[in-house]
């Protein structure tokens, strides 16, 4: 009864989320930084991803595991797909060029001003999101992070992913 309630209320508050988002089986495990290791927490679910990662970062950078760990995971055969905001292949945002180097394909979502995401869908069944950036510096902030297990949830990050991929353009390595 109280899942419809929701279901219900959310649906009249936010004509945005469609009732079909809205799930009451999703499990869900929380991490908050600076007390605790978020970058060691979403490393943990993308060592366990075997078919496919879909990223949307607003920053990234090495130094946190979380692009090393993207890295190995592109090597061991997942489909790693990361859509950055315009500013992360900048030279203060590093995390761009190991990926490249890696031959993962890399998009810039070219329409929004800032496309200020922070989700990874793994396997179509997890999603990561929250606050907190997939960045070195993001340890040391009050920051979120939440492992949600829901195939409906991974799903409507997944749509949203999809809606983003449609209006960015492909990173083309530059040599400087």
């Amino acid at each position: 009864m109280f899942a419809l309630a929701l279901s219900l209320t959310l649906a009249s508050v936010s004509p945005a989320l469609p009732a079909a988002s809205v799930t009451s089986n999703a499990a869900i495990a929380v991490c908050s930084s600076p007390e605790e290791d978020c970058a060691a927490f979403a490393v943990r679910a993308i060592d366990d991803a075997e078919r496919e990662i879909l990223v949307g970062t607003y920053g990234l950078t090495t130094g946190s595991g979380i692009v090393e760990v993207l890295v190995r995971a592109k090597e061991r055969g997942v489909d790693v797909q990361p859509i950055a905001d315009k500013t992360t292949p900048c030279p203060t945002a590093r995390g761009i060029a190991p990926l490249a180097a890696a031959d993962v394909p890399i998009w810039i979502d070219a329409e929004a001003r800032i496309a200020h995401v922070k989700t990874m869908v793994i396997d179509e069944a997890v999603t990561l999101t929250g606050s907190y950036s997939w960045t070195r510096g993001a340890a040391a902030n009050s920051e979120n992070l939440n492992l949600v297990s829901s195939p409906a949830v991974a799903a409507a990050y997944a749509a949203h992913w999809r809606e983003r991929l449609a209006v960015s353009v492909r990173y083309e390595r530059r040599e400087d």
